[in-house]
């Protein structure tokens, strides 16, 4: 997303909001608020149901794991941002049940095995 900033003084400044451009404090914020979450968490399920109470999910984007925000879908950060490796989670909370999602390697975890469809 841009903002478009005009004033009398100065040209356009275009600033883009992205998770990749958090200042430092944010950042930092963000890192104590949610690896704790990951520390603790015994399963994939816990974590999914933690996230989704705090208003986010876990889901790929291209190959790979982030935090995204449940209303906007929009990617928050990294696994690596975090800094957890994504081998590492599995050797602690065993595979993730993940959804596919599009042509990009996008997909969501889910908390639980859905059911099959009968017919």
């Amino acid at each position: 997303m841009f903002v478009k900033s005009n004033t009398e003084l100065l040209d356009p400044i275009l600033v883009r909001n992205a998770s990749s451009e958090l200042d430092c404090e944010t950042a930092a914020l963000l890192r104590a608020t949610m690896r704790p979450l990951f520390d603790t968490a015994a399963s994939w399920a816990s974590l999914t149901d933690i996230l989704k109470d705090k208003g986010y999910r876990l889901a790929f984007r291209q190959g790979r794991l982030c935090i995204t925000d449940r209303v906007t879908d929009a990617r928050v950060c990294g696994l690596h941002f975090l800094g957890f490796e994504f081998k590492e989670l599995v050797r602690r909370l065993g595979r993730p049940i993940v959804v596919p999602r599009g042509n990009n390697a996008d997909g969501d975890v889910l908390a639980e095995r859905p059911e099959p469809k009968r017919t």
